[in-house]
Order: C-alpha cells, then structure tokens, then sequence
C-alpha cells in the first residue's frame, strides 16, 4: 500500500511544504512542492516576533494544512527553524499552530538543523569529506565530516536576511560594510578551530547557493540543467561577489540566475560563503540541491544513520531509478553481470586497462539502459539519455551522470558524437572510446538476454583454440540469442579491435550467483 506524508520546513526566510508518496517497493516520488516566501527573521526584534509575523505564519500553515487535507494527507512531518528558536514567544506560536491548523510543529535545535544538512549531503553525493554549510534567513549551520562521518557541528545565529539588516545600510554596499562583514564572519568562524585550513570542499546549501549556481551557469551557458553537485572554484565565487557587490538592488534583480526575492539578501549569503572557503583554505564550493527537507527525508525512509559508502547512495538510487521507471529487474541485473563479467575477463586477457571507477560507470549504466522504454520503445534509447541527464541519480557528479547516460544509450556513433557535442563543457571527446567500449559491452549482454528470460547464464571468454572465444553457457540448443549475436559481437570486435567469435554450450545447471 502506498504511503503518503508530507514534510513542512518553516524556515526564516521562507516557509515550504513538500508532498512525497512512497510505493510498496519503497519508491519515493516527490509529488508535490510549495513555498511560499514568509521573511520571519524581519519579524523578530529584540528576540521577540510580532503579530503581523505570528498572523503570516499561521495564514501559511491552514494553507498548507488545505493542501494536506485535499490529498487525504495525515502523516505530517513539520519543523521550525531559527526564527521561531530564537524568539521568546516561538512556543505560544507553535501553540496556535497546532490549535488553530492541528499540525504539530517541532522546534529544531541549531544542532539538529545542521545534522539534517549533513545527512542529505552524504545522502546524495560523492564526497568522503566537507564542510557543509546551510545558509537560512536567520542562522547558518555548519559540519565537517569526514569519512562520511560527521565530526563537528555548530549553529550560528545570523543568516543572510540578519546580516542584511546588521551591515548593509544602502543597496550598494560600501567597501567598508563589506569589511566589516568579513571581519565579523572571520571571528566567528574562528570560534570553530575545527573549521580553519581543512583545504576540503565546502558544500553549500539552501536558496542562496542555488542562485549562486544558476549565475555562473548562465554566465557560461552551462550544458546541463542541474545545481546539485556543481562546482564553482574560489576565484568564481569571489568574482560573483565583486560583480553583484556594484549593482543596484534592480540591477541584481536583472541578474539572469537571481530570484527577485533574493536580490536583496543575496550578497550577504555570497559573503559567508566567501569568507568559509578563505577561512577553511578550500579549494572549492560544491552546491547541494539537498538540505534540511531531505535530510528529514532520508532519516524518514532510511532511519538516522548516514550511508556508510558512496555505494550505498550509488545503490539506492539505481534501485529508486528502475523502480520509478519500471525496468524489468531480473532482465536488468542480468544484463549488469553479463557486462561485468565481459569487463573483468577483457581485463584478465589484458585488453584494457580501466579501474573500478569505469567499472561502476558500466555496472550504473547496464542496470539503467531501458530506463527509456518506459515512454517510448522505438526511441528508448533517446528517452534513456533524456532521462539519465535531466533526472538527479544521486550520488554521481555531472561527467558521470552523463557518461553513464551515454553508455546506457549507446547505440552508434552518430548518436554519441550528437550526445558529446551537446556537452563539450562537461565531457571530452577522449571520453568518446570509453564510452563506446563500455555502451558494446553493454549492447553485446543486451543480446545475450534478448528474450529476458536469462536463458544464457554464463559467459567465458577463452584462447584455448587460437583467436579469443566466448562461450555462451546456455539452457538449451537454438536460443533466441545465438541467431542475434553476430552483428553486436562484430560491431564489438571493431570497438575494442579485437577479434571475437562466439560458441554456444548446453549447460542447463543454474548459474552461479
């Protein structure tokens, strides 16, 4: 039976409200995602929130709450954050709140916050260690992890909309508002001795890193339409700033990549993150699409416990991918060992030299390459590039997804050279015999389960009469496959220059797993 809850994150800057529905195969679908833009934090003075503050939240809460009750919701997942922790009257607001909408509101401590931050990094990218840093309108949290592990963690109690007010008394800031701010966020990022000269990257969450990501990407027209795992090196993130930091509160707002709701707090969040990549001597800010809902999310579906390896998110989201897309599991994962298996024998034989790394990308890719044929089946090759490139797999970078996308799909030349011109900026064209290698592996064990029915178990390679030969260990005479193998295994033999010929074997024991 399908499970249907909802999680509320009433931030200080913005309130959202994010509707997921999980099947019984424990597919996760976000179905439906509403934020409407509260500002608490200009609510708060002197640690106190005014009625007209407490009268937006709760106005935003029944909307929410009708939202809810229209999909027949009841499991309710609602946090507060930093405006409503640090006011004096946040407990008689969550009061109303529940009396006034029945949703029960839990106040998350400072600690709590970044935790969550913490679990939909590691939850969803590749990254062994960081520093994460989670910007809202009124605190900014903190970790390091290492090992995936989280180490450290503290709550700040200023965000972009605080400092905003705090520092910058004109739309332009003067050079000596922005001294002055960098001073500040030095001092208390020296609070934290465990934050200074980590030289890791430093992932960046929230609202403020995503229009950081759609700025640079606009600016270089950027190939892929994703923020989550992008890269912008110090020099990038500085530049920003130099270029936003002369601009009128208009002219921010004509920014391609800046919400009009952010103009205004935007260099402020870009200062912090300045400032933490200075202070940490990182290399690098990496934007994460993921925060606290997700971190909620994650603990929800997969319990408090982070992912111990970048194989388990690997894992999961293959798994959360063929079940959304309806692939046929048993033909998939057949076709992932068979590709598996041709890869470590070339290897054996000396015919490559790739590591685990290609070997994850064709093991990705071979258990996705019929994503495609869930929208269309004469054109599923197409629909699966489509489909790997613009929907998050998490845990892989930007070159990965779309190498794993180009193997899933490949079918020719033509079509690769077509996939590799659309991103010149992302993938290179010494990637073009990786991928076409890799996609005739994947091809060749496409074949050899034709039918999907996993009636040829097994396959060897071997020279024990002269040129290499595969051995198809097979249930019976006459497969389906032995009639389709001759043009996938030419076109192989070509890839990899290598000459191959096949030999079907009767071997109706079961395969060995």
């Amino acid at each position: 039976m399908n499970r249907n809850f909802g999680v509320i994150d009433l931030g200080s800057n913005t309130a959202r409200l994010v509707v997921y529905e999980q099947d019984s195969q424990g597919l996760v679908t976000e179905v439906d995602n509403i934020k409407r833009g509260l500002r608490l934090s200009n609510h708060v003075q002197d640690g106190h929130m005014d009625e007209e503050g407490i009268t937006k939240t709760i106005d935003c809460m029944r909307q929410f709450k009708d939202l809810l009750k229209a999909r027949n919701i009841r499991d309710i997942v609602a946090v507060a954050t930093a405006a409503v922790r640090q006011s004096d009257n946040g407990s008689e607001l969550i009061d109303r709140i529940s009396k006034e909408t029945g949703i029960s509101v839990r106040v998350l401590g400072g600690e709590d916050e970044a935790r969550y931050g913490y679990l939909a990094v590691v939850n969803s990218m590749s990254i062994d260690e960081g520093i994460t840093i989670d910007i809202g309108g009124g605190s900014t949290e903190v970790t390091f992890f290492s090992n995936r592990e989280l180490q450290a963690s503290h709550s700040f109690p200023f965000g972009i909309v605080s400092l905003t007010r705090m520092f910058f008394h004109s739309e332009v800031p003067t050079a000596e508002e922005l001294s002055s701010l960098e001073h500040f966020l030095s001092t208390a990022f020296s609070s934290c001795p465990w934050l200074l000269s980590r030289h890791c990257p430093v992932i960046a969450i929230g609202g403020t890193a995503r229009n950081l990501a759609k700025i640079q990407q606009r600016a270089v027209q950027y190939s892929m339409d994703s923020f989550h795992h992008y890269p912008l090196d110090t020099e990038q993130v500085a530049g920003i700033l130099e270029q936003l930091s002369l601009l009128s509160l208009e002219e921010r707002r004509q920014v391609p990549g800046i919400s009009k709701d952010r103009a205004d707090v935007i260099l402020a969040g870009i200062t912090v993150f300045e400032s933490l990549l200075r202070h940490a001597g990182s290399p690098e800010l990496i934007v994460s699409n993921k925060g606290l809902r997700d971190g909620i999310l994650s603990e929800v579906v997969w319990g408090t416990a982070a992912p111990t390896s970048i194989r388990v998110v690997h894992e999961r989201s293959i798994d959360q991918f063929m079940n959304r897309y309806q692939v046929n599991k048993p033909h998939a994962i057949h076709v992932s060992k068979l590709s598996l298996s041709l890869f470590d024998q070339l290897q054996t034989f000396g015919h490559h030299t790739y590591g685990q790394g290609e070997r994850d990308l064709l093991e990705a890719a071979a258990l996705l390459h019929d994503v495609g044929r869930t929208i269309n089946v004469h054109e599923a090759s197409e629909h699966t590039f489509y489909l790997l490139s613009h929907v998050l797999l998490a845990g892989y970078t930007h070159r990965e997804r779309l190498l794993i996308a180009m193997i899933a799909s490949f079918k020719s030349n033509k079509l690769l050279q077509s996939q590799l011109a659309k991103h010149p900026d992302i993938v290179s064209k010494t990637d073009k015999s990786l991928v076409e290698k890799l996609g005739h592996l994947v091809l060749l064990a496409r074949m050899l389960d034709r039918s999907m029915s996993q009636a040829i178990h097994t396959i060897r390679l071997t020279d024990d009469d002269g040129p290499l030969t595969l051995l198809c260990l097979g249930k019976r005479d006459g497969l389906l496959e032995y009639s389709l193998l001759d043009e996938p295994l030419a076109k192989l033999s070509k890839a990899w220059k290598l000459p191959l010929s096949f030999r079907p074997v009767v071997d109706d024991s079961p395969a060995k797993p």
